[in-house]
């Protein structure tokens, strides 16, 4: 009885898990401008330039960063953070860098040159 309950519960889990994966997936897509660096699907493209694109995006902060769920969509995209310095981040993969600023209500996505 004991063990039946310990496996619905890791069976319980692991099905939470994938679906918060794979709604996480869906709010995101694959920007081929930034070498495929997942975008949110509902922010908002406000400025672009031949450097960055700021995109309002209400989920943003500038003290909590970017939500969990975004933070998961680009590390399993094989994107890793390799600086963090305040509301900057630098994302490395295959030699390409993308840097991720988050401000209140908008994110900076660009190119490292």
């Amino acid at each position: 009885m004991k063990y039946k309950k310990l496996f619905l519960a890791i069976v319980l889990f692991i099905f939470l898990g994938i679906s918060y994966y794979f709604g996480a997936t869906s709010k995101y897509e694959l920007s081929e401008e930034f070498s495929d660096f997942p975008v949110p699907i509902n922010a908002k493209l406000v400025q672009k330039n031949e450097y960055n694109s700021i995109y309002e995006w209400s989920k943003s902060s500038d003290v909590n960063g970017i939500p969990f769920s975004y933070s998961l969509i680009i590390r399993t995209n094989g994107w890793k953070r390799v600086v963090r310095e305040g509301t900057l981040s630098i994302y490395e993969k295959s030699g390409v860098q993308i840097n991720l600023s988050s401000q209140r209500d908008e994110i900076i996505i660009g190119n490292k040159k």
